[in-house]
């Protein structure tokens, strides 16, 4: 063949190959900038989810925001035994451990489970109750150890001996009927109605003594819930945990054509809320930095109450064929055991524990922010945008290595 005839061959060729090559191009861009837009949604997401978290612990308690747990070696808890805080209020109350809010109620008895890490050597429960119907005002609480049986061992429970701004707190005689929490007496300030902050202070002594004071465990009907604060920092350090991780791969890719939030003095990757307004990282990065930061440095088994372990779900993918073997009958008992530990992982698992890192995503991301859950249509979507261009230069390639004889008689 002479080289004038491969060049007509070529010449035929070159519009083709080059609508051929755009394809690829474009293809391959497309599929990458879609993989990358859809990391930068997921950490918009994560950074709305931030600076709301944020804002709302700032309208609740804005103090608390300038102060972290302290961070020691050991437990003050006794192993075995959980804290919980037991209160009821007419009508409104807040509850604070260390100034580190523990949750409120309003005419309804509530039990927080306070977590080891908010305890200290000296510790200080205070309350802020207030009237709101002008009938009767009174505030009724402990703070107990809890046993796996239920039994509660009061620590510290409403009394005489609370401090007021005006002195000691009043056991007032309450007309009504309210909840029996053991051991507790209603109390109130000096007036009636109105509002009334009280105090006591606990050693860890108290926290000692409480083991000789168990009280029956009665079945009470009360609202269960995760301490306020202890909910804010769980979240809020995971979050993140993964807004960081985010960043990460988005620095790795170069944000490409992803357009960037403009505040006043500095660049973030965080878009705006809209209408709503902008996200206010001046104050919620900080905040969000410094409870991961705290949260790091915490003990292994204090990270826990942090990081749980929480097992992601392998999927319906990973189900076992059905066998012919019979299932077992009622009649058949299993071994039940009240200290019941999930068995190591089978099927090719690694069984070790997960990082905090690693254990992120399976913990508090939503489903729509989950990249590996719902959120695998963008990986999906990248092999998808790579795979066309792919499979039509094979094609091409495919029908020219059939036709090369036709091609190479027709300039023959």
């Amino acid at each position: 063949m002479k080289m004038t005839d491969l060049l007509r061959i070529f010449e035929k060729m070159r519009l083709v190959n080059l609508v051929i090559l755009l394809l690829f191009a474009s293809g391959y861009v497309e599929a990458i900038e879609r993989d990358v837009s859809a990391v930068r949604r997921e950490y918009n997401d994560v950074s709305a989810a931030v600076d709301s978290l944020v804002r709302m612990m700032q309208m609740a308690d804005a103090e608390v925001l300038k102060k972290l747990p302290e961070t020691r070696p050991e437990r003050v808890l006794p192993e075995g035994m959980t804290a919980v805080m037991i209160f009821w209020a007419d009508d409104e109350a807040r509850v604070w451990l260390n100034d580190f809010p523990v949750g409120e109620t309003r005419l309804t008895p509530v039990e927080v489970t306070v977590p080891d890490l908010y305890f200290q050597g000296q510790n200080r429960l205070r309350v802020r109750c207030w009237d709101t119907d002008r009938v009767e005002s009174g505030f009724l609480g402990g703070l107990y150890l809890k046993d796996g049986a239920g039994r509660l061992y009061p620590i510290v429970v409403s009394n005489g001996a609370w401090e007021t701004a005006g002195g000691r707190a009043t056991e007032i005689i309450y007309a009504h009927p309210m909840p029996d929490i053991p051991g507790a007496q209603p109390i109130w300030g000096r007036r009636m109605f109105g509002f009334v902050d009280m105090a006591i202070t606990f050693d860890r002594g108290a926290i000692d003594r409480a083991l000789a004071k168990t009280v029956s465990a009665r079945p009470m009907a009360v609202r269960q819930q995760a301490m306020d604060y202890h909910t804010f920092a769980q979240q809020l350090a995971i979050l993140q945990a993964r807004r960081e991780k985010l960043r990460a791969d988005l620095a790795r890719e170069g944000n490409l054509s992803v357009p960037l939030y403009n505040r006043e003095r500095a660049r973030s990757a965080s878009l705006t809320l809209g209408k709503a307004a902008p996200l206010t990282e001046k104050l919620s990065a900080p905040v969000a930095e410094n409870v991961r930061s705290w949260s790091e440095k915490l003990p292994a088994v204090q990270q826990q109450l942090i990081y749980p372990d929480r097992r992601a779900l392998k999927g319906e993918g990973a189900v076992t064929a059905t066998t012919g073997d019979a299932v077992s009958t009622a009649s058949d008992r299993g071994s039940r055991e009240q200290a019941y530990r999930p068995p190591e992982e089978r099927g090719g698992m690694k069984s070790e524990t997960k990082t905090k890192d690693e254990g992120v995503d399976a913990q508090v991301q939503p489903q729509g922010m989950r990249r590996g859950g719902a959120g695998g249509q963008s990986n999906q979507a990248t092999r998808l945008g790579l795979l066309l261009p792919t499979l039509i230069v094979g094609i091409y390639v495919l029908y020219v290595a059939i036709r090369w004889q036709s091609l190479m008689g027709e300039n023959g």
